[in-house]
């Protein structure tokens, strides 16, 4: 507001430099305007599929490993994002500079700074073809690294402000939103040494976003590194316990009749390896000796036999959620002169 009293007192050209200043400002503050509102708010919505590399574990099982599932939601405001899928929310907030993660079934927030994914960009290949998903006209751009290669078709006509992605080299969105100008992604393919998931826009939905959207759940917060978010199968009881247990069960006999302790030795044995897999629910199943050439016939067909009885174990949990999974234990069979 000019105080009238003051313009009055001013000579002419000072009124007009006066309200020359003022056109300017509004016309930079509407160019601001503008420029905040061409920048895309809303959600987006991509179907997921995967596809594991892993011989024991089916896609099925690779949607639990990679904690997404069959659908993810993705809302965007200002540099802060909101990724929803059955097993997980992620909040990536542009002001703290970190990305917190609330798994289902863990009652804990854990966290990771912008800066902690060290993995660093190994090639970058454009591909300026346009493509049409979800409607949309895009591009494509792929960055590898040397653990994964992302492979991206991104919108050219809806974007995300690039710099709001400035310090955020998670995943390399820093690099992706460089490259990209900030086009929104519309397709994605991850490929990752034991898996391939392809997350594909179905539904974009350009709409006000309430900054409650972002707001962490109510408790406690820990670093994502360091805390026992993944457990594998185990017998229950520990160690000491699966030896009991395989003693009650073994044959004692066969070691007697199938080691042999060498000439100046007081005692020798032969350890059977077992691979099998730990169902979700404990069960174990396809048992099979990973050494066979380095034990007796007989004591492998034995320790297949005892891993067959076993009782059930408890399975292994990523980030809280049960999942089928492959392990190994030794059968060691030993004899005394």
């Amino acid at each position: 507001m000019i105080n009238k009293n003051y313009v009055d007192k001013l000579p002419l050209w000072g009124v007009v430099l006066v309200f020359l200043v003022l056109a300017q400002s509004a016309s930079g503050q509407g160019a601001g305007q503008r420029e905040a509102r061409q920048f895309f708010e809303g959600s987006c919505v991509y179907r997921v599929s995967v596809q594991s590399k892993v011989e024991d574990l089916n896609d099925r099982d690779i949607h639990k490993v990679l904690t997404v599932g069959n659908l993810l939601t993705v809302t965007m405001k200002g540099g802060n994002y909101k990724l929803s899928t059955e097993y997980a929310d992620t909040y990536i907030i542009k002001a703290d500079r970190k990305e917190y993660i609330k798994f289902r079934k863990i009652d804990t927030v854990f966290y990771l700074n912008f800066d902690a994914d060290t993995d660093r960009v190994t090639g970058i290949v454009r591909n300026n073809s346009i493509v049409s998903v979800a409607g949309y006209p895009c591009k494509g751009i792929t960055i590898e690294t040397s653990k994964v290669s992302r492979q991206y078709y991104y919108s050219t006509t809806l974007r995300t402000n690039p710099e709001d992605d400035n310090y955020d080299m998670l995943g390399q969105a820093e690099t992706y939103s460089a490259e990209a100008g900030g086009g929104l992604k519309l397709w994605i393919r991850t490929d990752y040494p034991y898996a391939t998931e392809v997350d594909s826009c179905i539904r974009v939905d350009r709409r006000r976003v309430g900054d409650d959207v972002f707001r962490l759940p109510d408790l406690p917060i820990s670093a994502l590194f360091g805390a026992p978010r993944i457990l594998f199968p185990r017998f229950p009881g520990g160690d000491s316990a699966w030896k009991a247990w395989v003693a009650s069960v073994v044959n004692p006999r066969l070691a007697k009749r199938y080691v042999t302790v060498p000439k100046g030795e007081v005692e020798a044995w032969q350890t059977v390896i077992l691979e099998f897999v730990v169902a979700e629910d404990g069960t174990v199943s396809d048992v099979r000796v990973t050494n066979p050439n380095e034990v007796n016939p007989r004591l492998a067909e034995e320790a297949m036999r005892v891993m067959r009885l076993s009782p059930k174990w408890v399975p292994a949990t990523f980030y809280g959620e049960k999942v089928k999974w492959t392990c190994q234990e030794g059968i060691e069979f030993d004899v005394e002169k």
